[in-house]
């Protein structure tokens, strides 16, 4: 029987946290982040047996580093363009300005085989921590103009970057 200390021992791989657009965001509106996880196979010999071990992902424990979490059955995924604003199943809205760190503990559900035999249920989920993400979440203003660049080049907003 293969236990849960002997599943965590495995080297299941990661979730890879991406975020959109890529570690950035806007205050008080849904940054879309999301994890990409795989299932994974391993063949190890354990008390003298072969062992098949199958790893799936199974549900996310999202750390938004500004003191919140949510935990998610879906890894959620990317959305249309690089739109902000979009809310999804793994977004999160940051109330304030800065730099957070993301993390995420993936959890992930086993199977195992012994020597070629069917396939049994590994009691309890492997933990594995992904390496933290970035977030800079900046502030945004609105200004009503009458004119656009075009008309107006020295309008606000109408400035050349800054190097």
């Amino acid at each position: 029987m293969i236990t849960l200390e002997e599943f965590q021992k495995q080297p299941v791989v990661a979730a890879t946290i991406v975020s959109q657009p890529l570690n950035f965001g806007l205050r008080n509106a849904h940054s879309n982040v999301y994890a990409e996880a795989q299932e994974q196979e391993f063949t190890f010999e354990f008390q003298d047996a072969t062992i098949v071990l199958k790893a799936r992902p199974v549900s996310y424990q999202w750390s938004y580093g500004d003191g919140t979490s949510a935990t998610t059955a879906t890894p959620g995924g990317p959305v249309e363009g690089n739109t902000f604003d979009t809310r999804t199943a793994t977004s999160h809205q940051y109330a304030q300005t800065g730099e957070f760190n993301l993390t995420l503990t993936t959890f992930f559900a086993g199977d195992y085989s012994v020597d070629g035999g069917p396939f049994q249920p590994v009691a309890g989920e492997a933990a594995v921590q992904s390496q933290p993400h970035l977030m800079s979440i900046w502030r945004t203003r609105g200004h009503n103009v009458s004119e656009n660049c075009i008309e107006n080049p020295t309008g606000i907003g109408c400035e050349a970057p800054i190097r």
